[in-house]
């Protein structure tokens, strides 16, 4: 015989004690705004050499420092003038920050040699001393590289040896590939190597001495 046992009701539902994800998170203490600022500085000045990488694989090594200084300014400034809890990727800002950096340097330093190649003048952003020397080197011989090279070749030249670029960089800049960039400054030497013209370059230089 089976006993039936009568239910006296049924039981209410047991709450668990043990809060959910969602509920820990909305009750974790926001982060204030020093907190946001002090973590992105921290971030930007603990993994320095991380960014310096960064900013090598876009401008060259004699750049590199100056543009993380302006990447710290610029990140300085932003994060004082808005809210750092908006950024939601703080390594992915930094390392966008640095890139612009770069990009920005390799810009200006086109616009140096087309000052040079094409208007015979310094840029006047140009403040590094071995840059003004260099250029003042190149206006000497000017005329003659304008004579015997071409235009494309010209301006890679300078962009190498005054601007002090890469041939990936030159590429980058004139809108060739690589190969071709280092085939200009190959071409360009080989133009400059020439015994007559050497001597005129010669000439040239020796006359402001």
């Amino acid at each position: 015989m089976t006993q039936s046992v009568e239910s006296s009701g049924s039981f209410p539902a047991r709450r668990s004690k043990i809060p959910s994800l969602r509920q820990a998170i909305t009750r974790k203490r926001e982060q204030t705004r020093d907190e946001a600022k002090a973590e992105v500085l921290r971030r930007l000045h603990d993994r320095r050499a991380h960014w310096y990488g960064v900013i090598r694989k876009k401008a060259p090594e004699h750049f590199v420092e100056d543009l993380y200084g302006q990447a710290s300014v610029r990140i300085t400034a932003f994060i004082e003038k808005n809210d750092p809890r908006t950024i939601k990727d703080i390594d992915g800002y930094i390392a966008r920050t640095c890139i612009n950096c770069a990009i920005d340097q390799l810009r200006r330093s086109k616009a140096e040699a087309e000052a040079l190649v094409r208007h015979g003048a310094p840029a006047e952003t140009v403040h590094d001393d071995d840059a003004v020397v260099a250029s003042e080197r190149y206006l000497l011989v000017r005329k003659v590289m304008a004579e015997v090279l071409t235009e494309r070749q010209h301006m890679a030249y300078v962009l190498r040896h005054v601007t002090k670029l890469n041939s990936p960089e030159i590429g980058e800049l004139l809108g060739i590939s690589h190969a071709l960039a280092r085939k200009e400054l190959s071409a360009a030497q080989k133009a400059l190597d020439k015994e007559e013209v050497k001597q005129r370059l010669r000439d040239l230089l020796h006359e402001q001495r």
